[in-house]
């Protein structure tokens, strides 16, 4: 049982990376870190939007809307509510996140910068 889900979990990852390498690439450069907590909350999170048999499935983001949506995350211009969820889900993970992690994953997923 447990390898079933390991094995639905890497494939999983493994689709989202190739059918969204600039959110990947964005993860990684804003998110590295040695332990990988933020790292990983990122990408958990943007899995759980972008991935799997979701409305958004069939969505590709690209580098120019990458850009567009951090400029606009970055200059605060969010919705409050979208903030106040994914920082519930951020809090929900089994990871241990620094509050600037925090912070920097939920930007990260296009939310949260100047908004509580």
């Amino acid at each position: 049982m447990i390898h079933s889900v390991a094995g639905e979990a890497e494939h999983e990852v493994s689709w989202f990376a190739i059918r969204h390498p600039a959110v990947l690439r964005l993860l990684e450069r804003e998110l590295a870190a040695p332990d990988g907590d933020a790292f990983a909350a990122g990408l958990e999170l943007a899995c759980r939007v972008l991935g799997g048999r979701t409305p958004l499935g069939d969505l590709r983001i690209d580098h120019n809307t990458l850009n567009s949506g951090m400029v606009a995350v970055r200059s605060g211009r969010c919705d409050r509510a979208m903030v106040r969820s994914i920082r519930d889900q951020i809090d929900a993970l089994p990871v241990v996140l620094t509050p600037r992690e925090r912070q920097r994953a939920a930007q990260r997923r296009g939310l949260g910068h100047g908004a509580r």
